[in-house]
């Protein structure tokens, strides 16, 4: 498995010096198809490709030009000609306009960061499938309502997480060609100034830079911008979810999982606690994603046909958001690699219910005698008296004068073993290691 990007990799993508380079860059692509195209000349197209690059500009003269005019790309713009000469410098940013240069610029950078998020998903599949096969057949107790409810295996629980976390790559996948296109039809989004050349080009620099096209580049469709950041949001959720219920489990009253981060200090005042440490962040940074995926929803309303004011919501939110949802896939493989399980404490708290955990299947036993509704009756009776009386729900239950004499007693005690009682969760635990073992390698 290759070794994906760190964090600071995927800021800097979204530094002010890369997403200049990344103008330069559309800006040489740009002078490149329309010389293919015949729109400009060949050896002007050369000399702006040769000048694209922040190193051969005056960066001052840029920094003054946009402090004056107000309009970065332009300053740019400017600066790029200046350099490449009069001849070749009349044709930069031939019939293009800003939204085209930016927003074409900005996506390029979310693909390269998105693949990045995919490699990185790809280790969360291998710890997660790792832990799956750790407690395929771990049993714990199945909660609902924050209550017991049911015995079922630590397995069965992250092979839940593993199933949504595919989804969540098919999502992803899926929005690649609705999300990774270019933005290039000009002032307006019909093409005026690049005339009869205006699809081939649209399609042929989408081509050059590795991206799909629109054929209808209108400046107001920011949907598959806004799509995209739903969907890391949506990741960051399962995220998040997955990290509260680690949170919740290392509880000293619960305490099946801890957090091991060896040195950790839990508190700066309270020297025997050693809390969550990786996990809250993981839940800090999903509540920052998701404010930030409702603010660009605002931003998807621009006026007419191109409004800059929802655009630099827009620029903001990606510029913030991306980063962010790396940087949380990246804490969460961490933290799904820091868990350590504890199978004595989870059965402990299973036993904790004296029997209890498995009335359902003491139930469906009772049921093939007595019909369910009595069998519910019953045991719903017996529960509620175990608990008031303090005692053991096994006793209570074959005790209880009202449990006709043709029940096979033995096997209702047998019913109650909540090891034997864990339904189907440990092939879905085996299933889901095979399903994350493969995404592993799909995605690495």
């Amino acid at each position: 498995m290759s070794q994906p990007p760190d964090v600071a990799a995927i800021r800097d993508l979204f530094s002010d010096t890369a997403r200049h380079q990344s103008w330069l860059e559309v800006e040489a692509a740009l002078a490149a198809t329309q010389a293919e195209l015949g729109m400009i000349p060949v050896s002007a197209a050369e000399r702006i490709t040769a000048c694209a690059h922040l190193e051969a500009l005056d960066m001052t003269a840029y920094a003054e030009r946009a402090a004056t005019n107000h309009a970065p790309v332009l300053a740019l713009v400017e600066t790029l000609a200046e350099a490449c000469g009069p001849e070749a410098g009349a044709y930069v940013h031939w019939g293009g306009t800003t939204q085209n240069i930016i927003q074409t610029a900005r996506i390029r950078q979310m693909h390269t960061a998105h693949r990045a998020v995919l490699q990185r998903l790809g280790r969360v599949f291998a710890g997660l499938g790792e832990m799956a096969d750790t407690g395929a057949d771990m049993l714990i107790a199945g909660r609902s309502n924050r209550r017991q409810g049911l015995p079922v295996t630590f397995g069965f629980k992250v092979a839940a997480w593993i199933e949504e976390m595919l989804r969540h790559e098919q999502r992803l996948r899926e929005a690649e060609p609705r999300v990774f296109v270019a933005q290039f039809g000009g002032a307006i989004g019909a093409m005026h100034a690049f005339g009869e050349h205006g699809p081939a080009l649209n399609e042929a620099i989408a081509t050059r830079l590795g991206l799909g096209w629109m054929r209808v580049p209108s400046r107001a469709a920011l949907d598959h911008i806004a799509e995209y950041i739903q969907l890391l949001a949506l990741l960051a959720t399962t995220a998040s979810k997955i990290a509260n219920e680690f949170y919740v489990l290392m509880t000293d009253e619960i305490a099946e999982v801890l957090e091991n981060l060896d040195g950790a200090v839990g508190s700066s005042t309270m020297p025997q606690k050693v809390n969550s440490k990786i996990g809250v962040r993981v839940i800090a940074l999903a509540t920052q994603l998701r404010g930030q995926a409702a603010t660009l929803l605002d931003a998807m309303q621009p006026s007419h046909e191109g409004d800059a004011a929802t655009n630099i919501t827009m620029y903001a939110v990606i510029d913030r958001a991306v980063p962010l949802a790396y940087e949380l896939i990246t804490l969460f493989e961490q933290l799904v690699a820091s868990i350590e399980l504890d199978p004595a404490r989870m059965r402990h708290n299973v036993e904790a219910s004296g029997g209890l955990i498995a009335a359902e299947n003491a139930m469906m036993t009772l049921a093939a005698t007595i019909g369910r509704q009595a069998a519910h009756d019953l045991v719903h009776r017996c529960a509620a008296r175990a608990r008031d009386a303090d005692t053991d729900f096994a006793t209570a239950l074959c005790n209880d004068p009202e449990l006709p004499a043709e029940v096979d007693i033995d096997a209702l005690r047998a019913a109650l073993d909540p090891a034997q009682y864990t339904g189907q969760s440990t092939p879905m635990a085996r299933w889901a290691v095979g399903a994350a073992t493969e995404a592993s390698r799909r995605l690495g």
